[in-house]
């Protein structure tokens, strides 16, 4: 399927991680499959003065790194005629006229992919429109998270709205992009469990684990800067949970899922100095082994500073203080080096009283279903089952609800996600995007917990690589008499 419209892609900071780990790959597909127009040009911006091959050579290296299948003579033979490399330096305005001679074409978009640090933005508003780049028919894309505060979101917000129009910015949250998101909001919206079974009346609690078993992978300019709470649990995690506990809008689209949202994150239970020993477990991978692979400590990572308090775990008891969710807690995790990759959502239901059965192990257990959020959507209930034998015992059994192997929710089911936010730029479709408010709701909750977390140093712990996290994680559910799923 090719697009009919004229568009062109800037790509700042050209050769960085974002840009060889995602774009690069994306755009490879995207050629592969036949969605890129064949005038466009991809210019790729950065500081460093490379030759056109020398560039070229990086973006093969990093497709043969990140592409996941060999690549194809000839469809890299398509791609490469469409880059084009400009060494420009920011801090030099006049520099940004280099550009011009590459942006010829009358009517084109042009698609401004700032793939740099935020603390970068406002010197390349100015630069596009000191040469024009900020009209109508020009859009820009910006990484969550946006900033390291809510002061700092709104300051960069404010210098964005300086140059460019609402409509043309596009704020990716990349979860939005995955599949199996999307097919989360069509999951509860359309099915009768969602709508009925969800709230304080079934469920005794909520857990959300988001694990990963690499580390930080040569970002460590990036992750000590940011750290596991920003980077995602503000970033990820509060768009999993305001999806997941959102009320159903009464029209699909995205201002009324948008308000739904909202709506959640404004009903977030404060956590600050006062309470944070009582919500929330902080810690930094420690040197272990992972798949019978010994790894470093985060501290012995390259380029890593000895003393950094920066966090690679955290998990969070919260609450959500809206009529259907009142009460019930919801535990959250997320971190790196765990014991594996993990991406789900685990609904424990209350214990119903039944004096028919009256056996201890029954009632210390409750019923429960599993939403795996990756590699594929799929549902599991786990659930309390009578054998057929009058005096045997009550066991659980485990029941797949739904598995969208065949991609049954989402048409597009080929494209990942930077592939599917691509084409939605270029086709100005914001419906996977994130707006304004939903980032400035995320800050509002995250900043009392980063404050109170700097006053308490304390808080944080060593966890061992390969295993389940710090000890202070476990101890924040079994103090509820809960466990984590670790399945």
């Amino acid at each position: 399927m090719l697009l009919k419209k004229n568009y062109d892609l800037i790509i700042f900071g050209a050769t960085g991680d974002l840009a060889q780990k995602k774009l690069f790959p994306a755009l490879y597909q995207l050629e592969k499959k036949k969605y890129l127009i064949s005038s466009m040009q991809i210019i790729g911006v950065s500081r460093t003065n490379y030759t056109i091959e020398e560039y070229l050579n990086i973006i093969y290296n990093s497709l043969k790194k990140f592409l996941n299948e060999n690549i194809q003579p000839f469809i890299w033979k398509l791609l490469k005629k469409r880059f084009i490399f400009i060494t420009i330096d920011i801090n030099q305005i006049q520099s940004f006229t280099k550009l011009i001679p590459y942006l010829k074409k009358k009517n084109s978009t042009i698609i401004n992919y700032l793939a740099v640090s935020s603390d970068m933005f406002e010197k390349i508003f100015k630069g596009l429109s000191l040469i024009k780049l900020n009209t109508l028919n020009s859009k820009i894309i910006v990484e969550k998270p946006i900033g390291k505060s809510l002061s700092t979101f709104l300051i960069i917000e404010k210098s964005m709205k300086k140059y460019f129009f609402e409509k043309n910015i596009f704020r990716i949250d990349h979860y939005l992009g995955k599949k199996t998101i999307l097919n989360l909001i069509k999951l509860k919206f359309f099915n009768p469990i969602f709508n009925k079974y969800l709230n304080k009346s079934y469920i005794d609690h909520v857990q959300i684990t988001l694990s990963e078993s690499i580390g930080i992978e040569n970002r460590w300019n990036y992750f000590d800067n940011t750290g596991q709470t920003i980077d995602m649990v503000q970033n990820h995690m509060l768009q999993i949970i305001s999806i997941f506990a959102m009320k159903i809008p009464k029209l699909f689209n995205r201002k009324n899922i948008c308000n739904e949202k909202i709506k959640i994150l404004k009903s977030l239970r404060i956590i600050n100095k006062k309470n944070i020993h009582n919500y929330v477990s902080l810690g930094q991978y420690s040197s272990g082994k992972i798949n019978n692979h010994t790894v470093k400590a985060y501290v012995n990572e390259k380029q890593a500073q000895k003393n950094s308090s920066t966090e690679t775990f955290v998990a969070i008891k919260l609450y959500i203080d809206t009529k259907q969710w009142k009460n019930i807690p919801f535990y959250i995790r997320t971190g790196k080096r765990l014991f594996k990759k993990s991406s789900k959502i685990v609904i424990f239901f209350k214990n119903q009283h039944n004096t028919l059965f009256k056996n201890k192990y029954i009632h210390s257990t409750s019923n429960r279903m599993t939403i795996n959020l990756q590699p594929i959507l799929e549902m599991i209930s786990k659930n309390k089952t009578k054998e057929s034998q009058l005096n045997s015992n009550i066991t659980y059994k485990k029941n797949k609800l739904f598995n969208d192997d065949k991609n049954l929710f989402f048409k597009n089911n080929s494209l990942k996600e930077y592939e599917r936010l691509l084409l939605e730029i270029v086709q100005n479709r914001q419906f996977l995007f994130v707006q304004q408010k939903e980032v400035i709701h995320a800050w509002k909750w995250i900043d009392p917990i980063i404050q109170a977390y700097k006053s308490c140093p304390k808080l944080l712990q060593y966890y061992t690589s390969g295993t389940w996290g710090p000890q202070s994680a476990f101890n924040l559910i079994k103090k509820d008499k809960k466990k984590w799923d670790n399945n």
